[in-house]
């Protein structure tokens, strides 16, 4: 299982919410939280909801896979080539296929 890294989400919310302006106050109004949860979540120091994660992510047009995870068109081989590493490699080909698989189901959408 991967860590969640909170500190690394509270930057990412921070970096994006100050590109878009807003003020933790202005981002706090938007999903209806008190302002200081918003600096408590850009700090790392607590763990938001699922619910109010992907508000803010859709204020801040944000993609989860970059919030959460920090993954992004410029560092996605990156990530999935440690991801391969760490799987056995007589398993390599598994991995693959399920890839490939869920690839072609997400198309469908």
């Amino acid at each position: 299982m991967v860590d969640v890294d909170y500190v690394e989400i509270g930057k990412r919310i921070r970096n994006a919410r100050k590109n878009l302006k807003l003020t933790q106050e202005k981002l706090a109004e938007k999903i209806d939280v008190a302002p200081s949860y918003i600096s408590e979540i850009e700090r790392g120091t607590s763990i938001c909801s699922l619910f109010v994660i992907v508000k803010i992510a859709n204020i801040l047009k944000l993609n989860l896979d970059n919030l959460i995870c920090g993954i992004n068109s410029s560092n996605v081989d990156a990530t999935f080539k440690e991801l391969l590493k760490s799987i056995p490699k007589e398993k390599h080909k598994l991995f693959m296929d399920l890839c490939i698989s869920i690839a072609n189901a997400l198309k469908e959408d």
